[in-house]
């Protein structure tokens, strides 16, 4: 009977740690970030002469260089996973990402393109480095920091999808913990950076 119960507590465990993984890789703040430009781009009505140039642009600066940046890091034995799962090997990438996310936020303005998606291109360069003084004492979630930043850029844009919003954000919360990446007071600070930080931004520069 003992024996039975073990099993079966095992295997729930294990099935919740996969289904964690996988919403993770899902709700991964690369996808995050080019699912909101996207959505930017070619969902709100924006008036643009190359939608097309413009989200090019913006995934290749804020997802392409990143993940290639990791990739390479992974080949180097610099980071174990896609998610640098430890937190002195997320000090590196970040910082390069702070950098690609100037680089882009330059090319962005230089060509004029729209405030919201040159602000969205900002606060990733501000957002990352928040996230980067923090990591080096503490290991925040970057996933939430990424998906409350991605809901108030949508509430900002009059997208106030409360209960969808909300449901991704404790998925992100239960697919950190229940793996083991972060510690439930992570996550929740996390969300909160992205939060305020956003907000912030957006708000007093591009708005």
């Amino acid at each position: 009977m003992f024996l039975e119960r073990f099993m079966g507590t095992t295997l729930i465990s294990h099935m919740l740690k996969n289904f964690g993984s996988i919403i993770s890789y899902i709700l991964h703040p690369m996808v995050v970030s080019s699912f909101t430009f996207w959505f930017i781009i070619y969902k709100t009505g924006l008036s643009l002469e190359n939608p097309d140039f413009i989200f090019s642009l913006s995934f290749f600066f804020s997802t392409a260089l990143p993940i290639i940046t990791v990739l390479t890091f992974i080949k180097m034995n610099l980071v174990k996973d896609l998610d640098a799962s430890s937190r002195p090997e997320r000090l590196l990438p970040m910082a390069l990402g702070a950098l690609f996310f100037l680089v882009g936020f330059i090319v962005l303005r230089g060509l004029d393109s729209p405030k919201i998606i040159q602000g969205v291109m900002f606060c990733g360069i501000i957002n990352t480095i928040i996230v980067w003084l923090i990591t080096t004492y503490w290991k925040i979630s970057i996933h939430t920091v990424s998906i409350t930043s991605g809901i108030v850029i949508f509430w900002i844009l009059g997208y106030e999808y409360i209960i969808q919003m909300s449901i991704i954000l404790i998925l992100t919360v239960f697919s950190r913990v229940i793996t083991k990446s972060h510690t439930l007071s992570q996550t929740i600070v996390g969300a909160l950076v992205g939060l305020t930080a956003t907000y912030t931004q957006l708000v007093l520069l591009f708005i």
